[in-house]
């Protein structure tokens, strides 16, 4: 599947070795980085580009099996004989013979590996570069003992010494998505960055071996990475040989990874562990104040795992999960990795340390884990308890019927209120989320509350009802729930928690947006007291404020929280409902940015997650691809997505699924008919309207604005604009109010575009062009215009009717090569002398120039072209 990639991440580097090779003054350089960086790649691309009219490139391949020969690297270009009869006359006999072959051009001396030169190949070298008769390049690997002749290159400032460091995230991301020749998941290629460290040889051997699937269009890396023998035989050759005591502390520290050093030391010999340090085979953290040790590289975890039969594989776990239990389970993370230990090593007899860590490794959002755990601890006769963890986690990793099978055998042993409470709440949840089953599930609570006397359990039945109302968009109700679950006393934590999480939800969703951050944050405070007990309401309390900052406008406050939650999912990756949704408001944030392509790259990823079963957050995923498709004028796509959202939506989900009826009308315009995206967009506003929904309202009244029909959404955004918090209620109401209002529709791009709301500045720019043009400002309009492409073209593509009527500022083919000179830096003088005119000629230009774009000089008009000139005050 890999296919040949331009040099990624290497410009520089490039640009660099080039300068190194060709200039006047030139000797060489040398490349020293990791094995795999690239190295040998940046030096063929450097060769490829030499001139062979005037460079004559002698090629040599330094091994370990030619070190044992004076000048055995070099035989291949040296007299024959002269190196098995071992002449010992000096360098310089070499050296003339090597010069001999260069012929008209300079000689340039590659060699690959040169720290593998024996001795008197390091002195040839040394001697040809110090004589300037040839330039050099070389590669060496880091770390490596090099001979004296060649570290002496750069120490005497022969040539230079370029690092080579890995990838960086960016770079991965790139190298794989150009190997693929297509879309890899951002969190795939997040997660492929931290495992290789941004190597591009074990990028390459993973992707080789099969690490990449493709779903949807978008290729993602599942489960287990592959056993890939060509990396296990080159970390094989870096860990070299090792003896019985440092290969058992590797095993464990493999297996432990990040581990204790006293527990390595303690079940081997701190010599060992030291010798393992020195030979930076592993490493140690301070993490704490607590010293952990991990192997040097993470991927030398995985081949010495992989190395490691099952019996010795189960016996190193298993003594690990001793050594820590004896030394003491001290942090939550001792709790959840000796769990995993004993569960990988057969070794589990108590079901209680394995609830505990069901719901911790949930807590981390790592959902494949939790089930294995879950179902461990039911196998170890857990029970209920054990049930109820598994349950609710199958339910949140998309598996709604196994979870409520679960859940019905749980239930036949619930005796106590608790017993009874839980379970009925947990399998509510997903009778109502993921069965679609409304009815019984709210048949299911209300029987628990009937039977339960306790008020805390009685609580816990009552908040989940209260979610199951909030997400089918039943605000008012679930706000009266819980005012009544308060009344009863003050909840348990747990429910507390769960309550904020409802909460937050019909704050952020009714446009009360303050209220809602300010009750999720209060959460978060006490999380401590209930974050153990329910992991689940972590996601629903995040989700809540990410929502409530998007509605107030707060673009960067939300890419924040999305971003932070989405390298915390996605470094895991299992939990493929939370990656979705995480991306797909990513995509949303991008959207309203008018960043549209980016949009549809992460709604993509957004899609890529799902797959047949029904689940929540469909609307929100492909209604969200849909939207950003439409605004792109891809019609076809955007219809298929849509369709997708509408087929998967569950009336349960009404509130985070609306996404997919604000795309309706967008999809509609796309298709031409913008009278009736008009009217679509209306009836989505009468829908939420209806429903309380006054956030998502806001937001459908304001695309009919966008749409030209602004008098018919001026009104009622009027009154949501005394409603909602935040800076866009009064914003959207303040373009609708300002329609055909020329000052009043700039004024307003200029605030759209203050906030980052890009596309919508460029919209309402070009609404008021027109504006202008009725009103007979030609300047004006002009400069609304400009000001209307200018900031169009950050759109990524972006067409919406109100962009379609914008004409590209009108210049002259000679005043639009003149502005290109300005907008690379050149002055007036330098314009002039490039195309044979006069000083003044090229100012005339200018000055009509600014005329028709509405600008007022050069700053201005590097703006709206899109790159900084230099600029001098002395110039028009």
């Amino acid at each position: 599947m890999w296919s040949p990639s331009p040099l990624v991440g290497r410009g520089e580097h490039l640009d660099r070795v080039r300068s190194l090779l060709t200039g006047q003054a030139a000797r060489g350089v040398v490349i020293a980085g990791a094995p795999g960086v690239g190295k040998t790649r940046l030096a063929a691309e450097a060769i490829a580009e030499l001139d062979p009219a005037r460079f004559t490139v002698a090629r040599v391949q330094a091994t370990l099996a030619a070190a044992t020969l004076p000048y055995g690297s070099f035989a291949h270009l040296l007299p024959a004989g002269s190196v098995s009869g071992g002449r010992a006359d000096g360098a310089g006999w070499a050296a003339d013979a090597l010069l001999a072959r260069r012929g008209r051009g300079t000689l340039v001396v590659a060699i690959d590996d040169a720290h593998w030169l024996d001795r008197a190949s390091a002195a040839l070298v040394r001697d040809i570069v110090a004589r300037g008769d040839a330039r050099l390049l070389a590669t060496i690997r880091a770390g490596q003992d090099v001979p004296a002749h060649v570290r002496r290159l750069w120490r005497d400032d022969l040539v230079p010494r370029l690092e080579l460091g890995p990838l960086s995230e960016r770079e991965t991301a790139r190298m794989l998505a150009d190997s693929v020749r297509g879309q890899v998941e951002a969190a795939t290629a997040r997660r492929l960055w931290r495992i290789t460290e941004g190597n591009p040889l074990f990028l390459r051997e993973l992707v080789l071996a099969g690490a990449l699937t493709e779903s949807r269009g978008v290729w993602r890396q599942t489960g287990d990475l592959p056993v890939v023998p060509r990396l296990y035989e080159l970390i094989d050759g870096r860990i070299g040989e090792v003896d019985e005591d440092e290969r058992e502390a590797l095993e464990f520290v493999a297996f432990g990874e990040p581990v204790g050093v006293d527990i390595v030391t303690g079940l081997t010999s701190p010599s060992a562990v030291r010798r393992l340090v020195e030979r930076q085979l592993v490493t140690v953290v301070v993490d704490r104040r607590r010293r952990l040790v991990r192997p040097a590289h993470p991927m030398y975890g995985e081949v010495i795992r992989g190395r490691t039969g099952g019996l010795r594989a189960r016996s190193r776990l298993r003594r690990l999960a001793e050594a820590t239990e004896a030394a003491g389970l001290r942090r939550r993370d001792d709790i959840l990795r000796v769990a995993v230990w004993r569960l990988h090593s057969d070794s589990v007899a108590d079901p209680a340390p394995m609830i505990a860590a069901c719901r911790l490794a949930w807590a981390a959002h790592d959902v494949d884990l939790a089930i294995r755990l879950g179902r461990a601890a039911l196998e170890a006769g857990g029970g209920l308890e054990a049930a109820v963890a598994l349950g609710a986690v199958l339910h949140f990793a998309d598996r709604p019927a196994e979870s409520a099978a679960a859940l019905r055998r749980a239930a036949d042993q619930a005796v106590t209120d608790r017993e009874r409470a839980l379970v009925a709440a947990a399998h509510a949840r997903v009778l109502h989320d993921g069965l679609r089953q409304t009815t019984e599930a709210y048949r299911v609570l209300d029987v628990a509350v009937a039977a339960v006397t306790a008020p805390e359990w009685r609580q816990e039945l009552l908040a989940a009802k209260a979610t199951c109302q909030v997400l089918a968009a039943r605000i008012e109700e679930s706000l009266a729930l819980t005012a009544r679950i308060r009344a009863i006393g003050p909840p348990a934590p747990r429910v507390a928690a769960q309550l904020a999480a409802v909460e937050g939800h019909a704050f952020a969703c009714t446009g009360r947006t303050e209220r809602a951050t300010a009750t999720v944050d209060a959460a978060f405070t006490a999380a401590p007291g209930w974050r153990d007990e329910v992991p689940e309401i972590v996601a629903g309390l995040g989700l809540a404020r990410l929502t409530a900052r998007v509605f107030a406008g707060d673009l960067g406050g939300a890419e924040a929280l999305a971003d932070a939650g989405y390298h915390a999912l996605g470094d895991s990756g299992a939990w493929n409902m939370g990656v979705a949704v995480l991306a797909a408001v990513r995509g949303q944030i991008c959207r309203m940015r008018g960043e549209v392509g980016a949009a549809i790259r992460w709604c993509r990823d957004a899609a890529a997650r799902f797959g047949d079963n029904p689940a929540g957050f469909p609307g929100l995923c492909f209604g969200e691809l849909a939207h950003a498709l439409a605004l792109t004028g891809d019609v076809p796509a955007a219809e298929e997505a849509l369709a997708e959202a509408e087929r998967r939506v569950l009336g349960t989900h009404l509130v985070p699924d609306f996404s997919a009826v604000l795309a309706r009308p967008w999809v509609t315009a796309a298709r031409g008919d913008v009278g009736r995206a008009v009217e679509v967009a209306l009836e989505g506003a009468a829908q939420v309207r209806a429903l309380g929904l006054t956030a998502f309202e806001m937001f459908a009244l304001h695309d009919v604005v966008r749409l030209g029909a602004a008098h018919r959404a001026a009104a009622r955004l009027a009154v949501l604009a005394r409603q909602a918090d935040g800076a866009l209620a009064p914003l959207f109401a303040r373009h609708a109010a300002t329609a055909g209002d020329g000052n009043g529709l700039d004024a307003v791009s200029e605030e759209y575009e203050r906030l980052g709301l890009i596309l919508y500045a460029a919209e309402a720019a070009a609404q008021a062009a027109a504006a202008h043009e009725s009103a007979g400002r030609q300047r004006a309009a002009r400069a609304a215009s400009a000001r209307a492409w200018r900031t169009a073209r950050r759109c990524q593509g972006a067409r919406t009717p109100a962009l379609a009527a914008m004409a590209t500022p009108e210049v002259t083919a000679r005043q639009r090569q003149i502005i290109h000179l300005v907008v690379a830096g050149s002055s007036n003088r330098d314009i002039a002398e490039q195309l044979g005119l006069s000083v003044r000629t090229v100012e005339n230009h200018l000055l009509r120039a600014y005329e028709r774009l509405g600008v007022g000089g050069r700053a201005e008009l590097a703006d709206l072209f899109g790159a900084p000139a230099r600029r001098s005050r002395t110039e028009v």
